[in-house]
């Protein structure tokens, strides 16, 4: 059994992109919705008690999107399931925790959109996929795309799941031949999945299986590999341009952007972008090519094969009218990268108990699901009215003027916060150790998490109505397949020397 003092690394690259990204685009949205909006129309927001604001900047936004519990709890505490919350220069929007409520706006994504900028920029990010995707290019993007993460496709993935694991178990090993050794398991595990969703062989897993190895692992450069660390690197975060553009479409139509590609952070973007555009498309010719030499269109070969094939195969089923593009195909291989190599590395950086907590499965269950309630990839999304609403609540809140208030009134366009942080970690919910890690709780959930809207455990870490994460069943799997071989490998504890915070 081999010693690992494991180092927690910084947050994931891709989180921190998303909080820019998030931040900005709420920033500019909510300014310009302030000074813009028009109408007789009487919003609940100014009446709503709430937080002071921490900036005269960016108000509390950085406290939304990575949100220090105990702040948080006080919070509910103090103003209730739904308040107000400063953003921009003050011009505040509507934090919303309350279950009834929540369940309203996710399960109507079409009234209840992403604001626009934040849609600019997570397209420019990935193209035109499925996180992008609104309205009913969603629905046609989520339903071809669904077979590819049935329980039987993630089933016939696990394997190699495992097998990939192994590959991580015999480097770290090599390093550990001498005794306990600091490692950075972020970094390992970071590397590990990204692998894992680009690997070649028997068991291939997405679009970039097709023979193309990233070989994060062992330290191998390719121009795919090099694209995505450009593109969610420090040099390409977010630039308030973008926002802008996003805000303002003439500024896209004018190709402003374009005339900035001299800049260093567009001209890494935009490099980067234009590789993972030239090879999605060759992967995809390469596959469509292949499939088109097997009977029916490969459907018999294809059971159990890489998502890609999967995707293609669905997307062909479709009448002319509602297939994917091979830029929205392409899109959907971006989208997945990103999201799913970082946000399972980050958190099963968090799940690595002692080798004892795992004496059956039923208890590895327990681990990663607590996990995934203290350590959520993501602690807030964004939405609006696409016109003006009505949000009804679970239980009355009070004003500003004492007055209970049963249901929220919104204008067009102002940003709610759906928080997932505020019901995976609420004391109502989880009881008076909802702040320790404990997975034993799953042993006999609370009863009165059952009322949170989610897809899976009474959490809203993979959020919840249509627009859930498609890939939650895959991020289970592939979670529990690499605690499984790792910890049977080694024990971790945190290096005493190492001062860690704990970070979305």
């Amino acid at each position: 059994m081999q010693h690992v003092l494991e180092e927690i690394g910084s947050p994931s690259r891709s989180t921190k992109l998303a909080l820019a990204t998030a931040t900005a685009t709420t920033a500019a949205y909510l300014a310009y919705n302030h000074f813009s909006s028009s109408g007789s129309h009487r919003s609940s927001i100014p009446t709503l008690r709430g937080p002071p604001s921490s900036s005269l900047i960016s108000g509390n936004l950085f406290l939304i999107f990575d949100p220090d519990i105990d702040q948080l709890e006080k919070w509910l505490e103090e103003y209730g399931n739904v308040f107000a919350v400063p953003a921009l220069f003050g011009v505040k929007g509507l934090y919303l925790a309350d279950p009834k409520a929540v369940a309203h706006v996710t399960s109507r994504f079409v009234a209840f959109p992403k604001p626009p900028a934040l849609n600019f920029a997570i397209e420019r990010l990935t193209g035109p996929g499925l996180v992008a995707a609104e309205g009913d290019m969603h629905k046609r993007q989520r339903r071809i795309l669904q077979p590819s993460f049935s329980p039987a496709q993630v089933k016939q993935l696990t394997p190699g799941f495992v097998a990939k694991t192994q590959e991580l178990k015999s480097i770290w090993k090599a390093l550990c031949v001498e005794g306990p050794t600091t490692i950075n398991v972020l970094h390992g595990l970071d590397h590990l999945t990204l692998d894992i969703i680009g690997e070649s062989g028997a068991w291939t897993t997405y679009a970039l299986a097709l023979g193309y190895d990233f070989g994060s692992l062992h330290g191998a450069s390719n121009e795919l590999a090099q694209a995505f660390e450009d593109l969610l690197g420090e040099t390409a975060m977010a630039d308030p341009l973008h926002f802008i553009a996003g805000i303002f479409p003439s500024v896209s139509k004018l190709h402003i952007l374009d005339a900035l590609k001299p800049l260093k952070r567009n001209q890494v973007t935009a490099n980067a972008l234009a590789v993972l555009r030239k090879v999605g498309q060759e992967l995809i010719d390469a596959k469509r090519k292949d499939l088109e030499g097997l009977p029916d269109g490969g459907a018999d070969e294809l059971l159990g094969q890489d998502l890609l094939s999967v995707l293609l195969r669905s997307n062909m089923k479709e009448a002319d009218s509602q297939r994917m593009t091979d830029e929205e195909v392409i899109a959907q291989i971006n989208t997945f990268v990103i999201a799913g190599h970082d946000t399972t590395s980050t958190s099963t950086s968090w799940t690595l108990p002692t080798l004892e907590d795992l004496s059956n499965m039923t208890y590895l269950d327990w681990v990663v699901t607590e996990s995934l309630r203290r350590h959520p990839a993501a602690h807030a999304m964004q939405r609006m009215p696409a016109k003006d609403e009505v949000i009804p609540l679970s239980e009355p809140v009070v004003d500003k003027n004492g007055k209970e208030v049963n249901e929220i009134v919104l204008k067009a366009g102002e940003t709610i916060f759906v928080s997932m942080a505020a019901f995976n970690w609420s004391t109502k919910y989880w009881g008076p150790d909802a702040h320790e890690f404990k997975p034993e709780r799953w042993a006999n959930p609370p009863e009165e998490s059952s009322v949170i809207p989610h897809v899976y455990a009474n959490l809203m870490t993979f959020f919840a109505g249509p627009r859930a994460c498609i890939g939650w069943r895959f991020a289970l799997a592939e979670t529990k397949a690499i605690l499984f071989v790792l910890l049977r490998a080694f024990e971790f504890e945190i290096d005493p020397q190492l001062v860690v915070k704990t970070k979305s």
